[in-house]
């Protein structure tokens, strides 16, 4: 299955949402494509946010090669599942989704993931364990 994590800018939450999917991904031999996007280009090129990658890293995860990009028209053919991280990168991702693809569109926990960008690297790490249970809890769902 090929998954999309998106959030605002991508360089905190989508990177390390990507990033644990794909350690899951090796550790449990699964097959796919697993990526991130923001729907804002304010960070287009851009390497995730220093604290998303030192509490990854501490959990093993290494995000330091993402470079951050923008959510593209191809992404809605290319993925079979864009996970979002709130309630307003939903809104944004379901703006741009054609009809057909709407069912592809879900959110990583019930309720919002904060931004940590404005908060201090134990927020990450608070953030960091939340991405966690959402990318377990996808695997379960899907049964991957």
């Amino acid at each position: 299955m090929n998954i999309l994590f998106v959030c605002l800018g991508n360089i905190c939450r989508s990177p390390m949402a990507a990033g644990i999917m794909k350690e899951l991904y090796s550790e449990r031999a699964i097959q796919g494509i697993v990526d991130s996007a923001g729907v804002r280009d304010w960070n287009e090129g851009s390497g995730a946010d220093p604290r998303a990658v030192s509490v990854a890293g501490r959990a093993g995860v290494d995000i330091r090669a993402h470079r951050a990009r923008q959510i593209r028209p191809d992404d809605f053919r290319r993925f079979q599942l864009i996970v979002v991280v709130d309630s307003l990168v939903e809104r944004d991702v379901r703006g741009q989704a054609p009809p057909e693809v709407q069912q592809k569109i879900r959110r990583l926990a019930e309720t919002d993931l904060e931004d940590p960008y404005h908060r201090d690297e134990g927020f990450y790490t608070h953030t960091f364990a939340r991405i966690e249970e959402g990318c377990l809890k996808i695997l379960e769902d899907f049964h991957l």
